[in-house]
């Protein structure tokens, strides 16, 4: 595709950022006669009709909360929108296998990667590109956001922050108190609608999950339908990671089981016990986004990506 004029929008608390990378970057564009803009999304309110009249790709310099934040905005647009990760994890990242080398990922969007209309999820009016989880990793969603508005000191080594970041979950971890949830598809034609029991909910659109982990290796956003993983007889933090670790090394011996996994398009998720509904958290690829119930759902074609063209077309 041709690119006149790009609109680079970061965020300048992404773990992997920095002033030199953006400085990079538009040194990049302007060699090679690419006009460029840039979008400070902390400071700055993304002004969707002006974005799309005026540039003809948006570069996303960030983690994957700032591409949900991007994405949420230009929803159902025609605007092709690229990452460039710089966040702690980077899930769209792993999924469309962009490189971490700055200098090689803008080659690659630039001169290999094609635009390609994207499924999304909805959970009741947020959008989101990678998953919704709800329970415990909500919990510590919710936690860490408040850790983070709290610490005033940025940790700019990657891997020390995200050690840090994984020993944090341990704590807040402890004294979490798990809630049953109930599932309800509400596909036309699904057989056995509702499920019971279940302690953590993980609605996926795509292969990773918390990191490099391919818990559902068969998954895409072009799918018609999410992967939904339900971890059941959970009580504690090591059952909710022994069920992870499960899904890891076990998922071709489980992923029939509907017990573990079922696909669905359209879902309504409420606790067990309605009257704790407002206590229970549900997040959207990495940000809180409310308190149950949620109805969640496939949008079909809803966004346009660049992407790797050897793995989505």
């Amino acid at each position: 595709m041709n690119f006149n004029r790009v609109l680079i929008i970061y965020n300048p608390k992404s773990g992997r950022f920095s002033e030199k990378k953006l400085s990079y970057i538009l040194s990049y564009f302007k060699y090679r006669n690419i006009a460029s803009d840039t979008l400070n999304i902390i400071e700055n309110c993304i002004e969707k009709e002006n974005i799309v009249n005026f540039y003809d790709t948006v570069l996303v310099a960030g983690g994957d909360g700032s591409l949900n934040y991007v994405i949420n905005n230009l929803v159902f647009t025609d605007i092709p929108i690229a990452h460039i990760p710089m966040g702690t994890v980077n899930l769209f990242a792993l999924e469309n296998k962009t490189p971490y080398n700055l200098r090689k990922a803008l080659d690659e969007i630039i001169y290999e990667y094609k635009p390609v209309k994207m499924n999304l999820g909805k959970a009741n009016d947020r959008f989101f590109f990678a998953m919704a989880g709800i329970g415990l990793d909500a919990f510590i969603v919710k936690n860490m956001e408040e850790k983070i508005r709290q610490n005033k000191k940025r940790i700019y080594n990657n891997l020390i922050k995200y050690i840090s970041y994984i020993f944090n979950i341990i704590k807040l971890t402890k004294n979490y108190k798990f809630c049953g949830l109930s599932l309800e598809v509400t596909d036309s034609g699904f057989a056995d609608g509702v499920k019971q029991g279940a302690k953590q909910i993980i609605v996926s659109n795509i292969q990773y999950y918390g990191g490099p982990f391919k818990v559902f290796p068969c998954n895409s956003p072009l799918n018609e339908k999410f992967n939904i993983r339900l971890v059941k007889n959970a009580s504690n933090r090591t059952d909710v990671i022994f069920s992870i670790l499960k899904s890891l090394t076990f998922y071709t011996k489980y992923s029939d089981n509907p017990d573990f996994y079922i696909k669905a398009g359209k879902m309504r998720i409420t606790s067990s016990d309605p009257s704790k509904n407002e206590y229970i958290f549900y997040q959207c690829d990495g940000e809180l986004a409310g308190t149950l119930p949620v109805e969640i759902e496939k949008v079909m074609n809803a966004i346009t990506m660049l992407v790797n063209p050897d793995l989505f077309l």
